[in-house]
């Protein structure tokens, strides 16, 4: 049942509850969001590239390199709208709290 291979589930495990640990800690920070959506797009990016050169090289078919793609390529979409739109709630609340100030 448990074989040799088994505890890497064990520490990708680990390493995701890290993960979520440190950025709970510090995701109010605008620059922490940022760039983490940044780093998911950039790995979605490489993953993308990745996919292109398998099928180039024959490892895959290229119409599963290509929803595949595709899937990554959607991601990273949704992942920068996310952090435009972020960016551009956090300045509208920056603008408000100016004109209730003033």
């Amino acid at each position: 049942m448990l074989g040799l291979y088994d505890i890497q589930y064990f520490y990708e495990f680990l390493f995701w509850v890290i993960s979520f640990l440190i950025l709970r800690t510090v995701w109010h920070r605008p620059k922490v969001r940022l760039g983490y959506g940044y780093a998911v797009t950039a790995f979605n990016f490489f993953a993308i590239v990745m996919y292109a050169i398998s099928s180039m090289s024959g490892q895959m078919k290229p119409v599963d390199a290509f929803v595949f793609a595709f899937l990554h390529a959607m991601v990273s979409f949704v992942m920068l709208t996310l952090i435009y739109k972020e960016i551009n709630i956090e300045k509208s609340k920056a603008q408000q709290k100016l004109e209730i100030n003033e």
